[in-house]
């Protein structure tokens, strides 16, 4: 295989950037599918509509508990291979669950992708970073986190409308079929790429790392805040006016707003990477503050939801972004962490949330999710040393756990030996 210097990699690079935008856009709606396909789905399996729910919270717990464990031991695997069972492995669990005669297969089934779903993620976005030149490594991050959004705002309500016309099971075929074609095209069109060369991928190492830990807790609070609200977000807008009919409209726009979020991010991460994510949370607060205050206005209801959307999706780019600087060469151990910290944020506030329904009302929620936000805010504006600091400037962008290679002296134009690629 022959090296592929800077000149070629905005080419394969594109393209390999495009394969983690379906394959995050792939994995995030397997992960939330059922959500929307509870009701036929608790026919189809003979389970109630609460079983079927736990699908998508077994699946979330499952993550955090295999992931470190997983990245630790595969973190020197190189990342295509790694990728592509990743892949093999979704088209498998979604396979099991379209095939699925009762719940207990598709619990098997949706095990299969849990135990890889945070694996993927805590290595996509180190992968990404070595397809493009070192300016424009936020960007990169930016592009797969695009993925998450497209997949809340167009693949699930696609998925769902699926189900509807054609029965659940056809849903989750189609899922299983972009997992394998991505699975097949993607040995052609990713990078090679070596995984650790050194024992630096620890989780403990990264642990150690100041700013590491930071991020993972504001990563949590801002999931925890997030998600006390979205997941009871049908709900809340039923109180507030919203028709049921409207509820997926609405939906659709977060959706799209939040499309245009990861945009913006993608736009600031490697210039205003703080001021940026301190502006993001700000806004996310606001927005639940007022939906607090004016939640019985169905108008002001819709529009600061949609600027909920716009303003939470950009997050997960800034905070992955800030990790990947944080961690130096313990770049999978620190993904791994993040990824933790996110799916703690989504148990955990459908827990949260559940309990603020139960004993206070949907009005309620809002209100905590903005508390949880606020204490994510002022943690990002106190940990502007290691964690979240001004200079945009990316320390290392070499895979997850490689050794950073020196600086070329000024004036020289080698290229870094980490950012080639092998065709």
């Amino acid at each position: 295989m022959n090296d592929v210097q800077h000149s070629s990699l905005p080419r394969r690079g594109g393209l390999g950037l495009l394969v983690l935008f379906v394959a995050a856009f792939l994995t995030i709606t397997t992960e939330t599918l059922p959500m929307g396909l509870l009701p036929q789905m608790s026919k189809g399996l003979g389970a109630s509509e609460s079983q079927v729910g736990l699908l998508v919270a077994v699946y979330a717990f499952v993550i955090m508990v295999v992931t470190l464990p997983l990245a630790s031991w595969t973190a020197r695997w190189p990342r295509r291979r790694l990728f592509l069972g990743i892949m093999a492995a979704f088209a498998v669990s979604n396979l099991l669950m379209a095939l699925a005669p009762s719940f207990p297969v598709a619990i098997v089934g949706r095990l299969v992708a849990a135990l890889v779903h945070g694996l993927l993620w805590s290595m996509m976005a180190a992968y990404a970073t070595r397809m493009v030149t070192p300016e424009r490594a936020g960007r990169a991050v930016a592009t797969v986190y695009a993925g998450n959004s497209a997949a809340l705002s167009l693949g699930v309500p696609l998925g769902t409308a699926m189900g509807n016309a054609l029965g659940w099971r056809s849903a989750f075929v189609a899922l299983a079929v972009v997992a394998a074609v991505i699975t097949a095209l993607a040995p052609a069109l990713l990078p090679h790429a070596p995984g650790a060369r050194s024992s630096d991928s620890s989780v403990t190492k990264a642990f150690r790392i100041p700013g590491v830990l930071a991020i993972a807790l504001a990563t949590t609070l801002i999931m925890l805040g997030h998600f006390t609200l979205y997941t009871y977000v049908a709900p809340y807008l039923a109180h507030a006016g919203v028709t049921e009919q409207a509820v997926s409209p609405v939906l659709f726009a977060f959706g799209v707003a939040g499309i245009a979020g990861v945009w913006c991010a993608g736009l600031l991460v490697d210039r205003r990477p703080r001021g940026a994510l301190l502006g993001a949370v700000g806004i996310m607060v606001l927005a639940l503050a007022a939906l607090a205050a004016f939640g019985s206005f169905t108008p002001a209801t819709i529009a600061l939801t949609v600027v909920w959307g716009l303003a939470y999706a950009a997050l997960p780019t800034f905070l992955q972004s800030a990790a990947l600087k944080a961690a130096g060469a313990a770049q999978a151990a620190a993904s791994a962490l993040f990824i933790i910290g996110f799916n703690l944020g989504i148990g955990g506030g459908s827990l949260v949330g559940g309990q603020i329904l139960d004993h206070l009302g949907a009005p309620a929620l809002p209100a905590v999710a903005a508390v949880l936000a606020v204490l994510a805010w002022l943690l990002v504006l106190g940990a502007r040393t290691s964690a979240f600091p001004r200079s945009p400037r990316f320390r290392s962008v070499v895979g997850a756990g490689s050794t950073p290679e020196p600086a070329p002296a000024r004036g020289t134009t080698e290229p870094r030996p980490e950012a080639s690629v092998q065709s």
